[in-house]
């Protein structure tokens, strides 16, 4: 196996001296798609503004490509080629979705670079192609989620973490997200799922990891998360992560 894209290691992550996220550890490889489940509230959005550079972790190191990164400023992680897509889609709503997807890519330099990967978002997301020029404030929620993650990709990211993308879409929306995921896959991006949404993230996941209380109870592949009927139904079915 190639060298892991996302290397973490012993991360604990704290707001006003209380422990969000405590000694997590993980790895990413490229082509490869890691899923973070947990119920709201076990640490998967302090995971990824840990990684991000928005909340440093006060412990442990964060690593890409075996280049240490942890306290870095987040202008510095997105140059290094990590993108995030956080919850609530944060788009700018009073600028067109053209002017979205222009400042997302505003760390490519080159300009033929820059319009060709504009052009690989829109083709991966034909809905925003006839919507350029429209506020992005006026798309639905479906459409939001993907300006959001074409985004993110215009950035040329090598990881694409991703917290909670399907939360109040729509069960459609939600296949034409999670086929997306896997296309990125196939390309060779490293990407973090971070999702409530469990059972969807079982199926597209390459491996598992499942957070309680900040702390990782569960590292594995889906199959043998599904096939562990105590493990199965903790995380899957009494707890409420089912859905």
């Amino acid at each position: 196996m190639s060298e892991p894209a996302l290397t973490i290691e012993g991360i604990r992550v704290e707001y006003s001296g209380l422990p969000a996220v405590q000694d997590l550890s993980l790895q990413i490889f490229p082509g490869e798609i890691v899923g973070l489940i947990g119920p709201n509230g076990a640490g998967k959005s302090s995971t990824m503004w840990a990684i991000s550079g928005v909340h440093p972790p006060t412990r442990g190191t964060i690593c890409v490509a075996g280049f240490n990164i942890t306290g870095r400023r987040p202008e510095w992680i997105v140059n290094r080629g990590i993108a995030l897509v956080p919850e609530g889609r944060r788009i700018f709503n009073t600028l067109t979705v053209a002017e979205n997807l222009v400042l997302g890519a505003t760390t490519v330099r080159d300009r033929t670079s820059r319009a060709t990967d504009l052009d690989d978002a829109l083709e991966l997301f034909p809905v925003l192609r006839r919507c350029l020029k429209v506020p992005a404030g006026r798309l639905s929620g479906g459409e939001q989620q993907q300006l959001a993650i074409a985004r993110a990709l215009v950035a040329k990211p090598n990881i694409l973490l991703l917290d909670e993308p399907s939360l109040g879409l729509a069960p459609a929306v939600i296949d034409v997200l999670f086929e997306t995921l896997q296309t990125l896959r196939a390309r060779g991006l490293a990407l973090l799922l971070a999702e409530q949404n469990a059972a969807r993230t079982v199926e597209v996941s390459d491996r598992l990891y499942v957070l309680q209380g900040g702390v990782i109870r569960f590292s594995g592949s889906p199959t043998e998360l599904t096939r562990d009927a105590d493990l199965s139904g903790l995380y899957l079915g009494r707890s409420g992560l089912l859905s």
